[in-house]
C-alpha cells in the first residue's frame, strides 16, 4: 500500500508546497519521517514566496531556513487575531532607557522594530541601539563638526536586511561653514553598518530637504515646496540626478504656473519610477465630491545609459495625468507591479479621509501605460477602491507592507476626551487584476492596556506622541519622559 511517506521527496514537495504555514508546523506531530522533511529549505524557500502574509524581501539565497521559517512564523502569528478581536498584548510590555540626552525634538527613529536610531543633535554622533539585545552601537561620527538636522527614511536591500538613508546637516567647529551628507546605513543581524556617505554640494540641496523617499533602486528628496531642491540618487551607483525643469503637455500652463506661484509637491520613490504629485496652493480650496484638490501626476525614469552628461545628469519625464488625491497622506502601498504583455506598471497607495466622524480608507491604483504611436509621453490613469471605515478622525496611520502587496498596519485615533484607540488592519492589494481588499479589527483603548501591563503614569500614552511601528512583529514604539525628565522608548506587542 502506498503511504504518504512512501512518496518520492519530488512528489512530497509538491504536496507541501500548497500548505501554509501552521500546516506545515503541524506536519512536524504526525511522525519522524515527516518531521524531518518539514526542516528543508526547499519546504520553507516555497512557503515563503507564496505566503499570504507581510514579510520582509525572500527568499534569498543569504537567508537560511531558520530565517525563513521564523519569519513566517511570527507573521502568522501575529496575524491571527490582528484583524479578527481587539488588539492584545501578546509579550510583556516593556521600556528601554538609552542615552537619550543628545534627543532633541522627535528626531529618532525605530528601524524594522529592531533598532532605535537616536542623532546627536548639536553633537557629532549618531547612536543606535539594539532593542533586542540592548547594545550600543555608534554608526556615524561627524569628525571635527555637530549635527544640525537629521532626515531619514528606510527601504529593504536587495539582499536581505533594511537599509536607512539619512540627510544629515553639518556645521563644521573651526570656520561655522555648513554641509549636508547622504548616509546610508545597513541593519542587519550583525548589526548597523555604515555603507557609503557622500557630501552633497549647498548649490544644490539649499538648506535642507524636507521630504525623503526610498525605493528599490533609488532615493528622492524634496523641499516639499516648488523650488529646484528635487534631486535623486541612484542607491546602486551612487549617482546623482537632477530633475528636468517643469513642463507638461497636458497642462501648457504648467512651467509658468510652476514660477509664478507654489504648489504643494510630493516625491515617491519606486522600483521603477519616480513619482511627483503637484497641487497648486492656489487651487487647493477646488475640491472634488471626495475632498481632494485635482493634482497633477508625473512619473520620471533614469535616462537610457549614454543619454545623459556626465557632470549633470537628468531624469527623464515618462508619464504624465490628472489624479484626485489628497498628496499629503499618500503612502505607498504596492510597489511596481509591470505587464509584460501589455508593457502595463501599477503601483497602488493607501490614503485616508476623514468625514462626517469617519475615518475612510482606499486604495489608489495608479497604472502607467506606454505611450501611443506619435506620443511622446505615456498616460497615468487612476482607479480608487474603498477598502474600510473607522469611526472618529484617525490622526495616524502606520503599516508595513510586503514587496507583494501584503500589508498589516493601525490606524490611531488620538481624542483628548477618551484618550487614544488602536484598530488593526491588514490589506491584500497583490493582484494586478483583482481589487485590492481590507479588513479591520475592533478597537481597542491604548489606556486599558496599559493599564493591564502596570505602565508607570508617566509612560501613558498621550494624543501627541510620536509612533513607530513594523507589521511583521507587530510591535509599536513610543516615547515618553520617565521619572526625573528622563526620556523613555516604550515598546508594545500587539496581536
Amino acid at each position: 500500500m502506498i503511504t504518504l511517506t512512501s512518496l518520492p521527496h519530488d512528489a512530497l514537495y509538491r504536496v507541501l508546497c500548497f500548505l501554509s504555514v501552521r500546516e506545515i508546523i503541524c506536519l512536524r506531530l504526525v511522525c519522524k519521517d515527516l518531521r524531518d522533511l518539514t526542516f528543508h529549505t526547499a519546504i520553507w524557500h516555497d512557503a515563503y514566496k507564496h505566503a499570504k502574509l507581510p514579510r520582509p524581501l525572500g527568499p534569498l539565497d543569504s537567508q537560511s531556513r531558520e530565517f525563513l521559517e521564523n519569519t513566517l512564523v511570527k507573521s502568522t502569528q501575529v496575524g491571527v487575531k490582528w484583524n479578527k478581536q481587539a488588539l492584545t498584548i501578546t509579550s510583556k510590555a516593556t521600556w528601554f532607557e538609552p542615552e537619550w540626552s543628545a534627543l532633541q525634538g522627535d528626531h529618532w527613529e525605530v528601524v524594522a522594530g529592531l533598532w532605535l536610531v537616536i542623532p546627536h543633535i548639536s553633537g557629532p554622533d549618531i547612536l543606535c541601539y539594539d532593542l533586542e539585545r540592548g547594545r550600543r552601537h555608534v554608526v556615524y561620527h561627524a569628525d571635527g563638526a555637530q549635527i544640525l538636522s537629521f532626515k531619514s527614511t528606510t527601504s529593504e536591500a536587495a539582499d536581505g536586511g533594511c537599509i536607512m538613508h539619512a540627510i544629515v546637516m553639518e556645521r563644521t567647529r573651526s570656520n561655522a561653514s555648513f554641509s549636508h551628507k547622504l548616509l546610508s546605513v545597513r541593519f542587519s543581524c550583525d548589526g548597523p553598518l555604515l555603507e557609503f556617505s557622500m557630501v552633497i554640494s549647498g548649490d544644490i540641496i539649499g538648506m535642507g530637504m524636507s521630504q525623503l523617499s526610498a525605493g528599490k533602486h533609488m532615493l528622492c528628496m524634496s523641499d516639499h515646496l516648488t523650488g529646484t531642491l528635487n534631486l535623486a540618487v541612484d542607491t546602486r551607483t551612487h549617482v546623482l540626478y537632477r530633475f528636468p525643469p517643469p513642463s507638461s503637455i497636458i497642462d501648457p500652463t504648467f512651467a509658468t504656473s510652476c514660477m509664478q506661484e507654489t504648489y504643494l509637491k510630493r516625491l515617491i520613490a519606486t522600483e521603477t519610477h519616480i513619482l511627483a504629485m503637484f497641487t497648486p496652493l492656489t487651487i487647493v480650496s477646488q475640491l472634488d465630491e471626495g475632498g481632494n484638490s485635482r493634482a497633477i501626476i508625473q512619473a520620471f525614469a533614469l535616462p537610457p545609459v549614454g543619454t545623459t552628461t556626465a557632470a549633470s545628469p537628468t531624469l527623464q519625464l515618462t508619464h504624465e495625468g490628472h489624479c484626485y488625491l489628497d498628496i499629503e497622506r499618500v503612502s505607498l502601498l504596492c510597489d511596481s507591479m509591470t505587464n509584460t504583455g501589455t508593457g502595463q506598471t501599477q503601483i497602488k497607495f493607501l490614503t485616508h479621509c476623514m468625514r462626517l466622524n469617519l475615518t475612510k480608507y482606499f486604495a489608489h491604483r495608479v497604472t502607467l501605460s506606454p505611450p501611443l504611436p506619435g506620443q511622446r509621453l505615456g498616460n497615468i490613469f487612476l482607479s480608487t477602491e474603498q477598502l474600510f471605515s473607522v469611526p472618529g478622525y484617525a490622526n495616524t496611520m502606520k503599516f508595513t507592507t510586503s514587496f507583494d502587496g501584503h500589508a498589516r498596519g493601525i490606524c490611531v485615533l488620538h481624542n483628548e476626551r477618551d484618550g487614544t484607540e488602536f484598530y488593526g488592519f491588514t490589506i491584500d492589494a497583490s493582484s494586478m487584476d483583482s481589487p485590492c481588499s481590507g479588513i479591520v479589527g475592533p478597537g481597542v483603548d491604548i489606556k486599558e492596556v496599559e493599564a493591564t501591563e502596570s505602565f508607570p503614569s508617566s509612560l501613558r500614552m498621550t494624543w501627541n506622541v510620536k509612533l513607530a511601528f513594523d507589521g511583521n512583529l507587530g510591535r509599536i514604539c513610543y516615547r515618553k519622559r520617565g521619572q526625573e525628565g528622563r526620556n523613555v522608548l516604550a515598546i508594545v506587542d500587539l496581536a
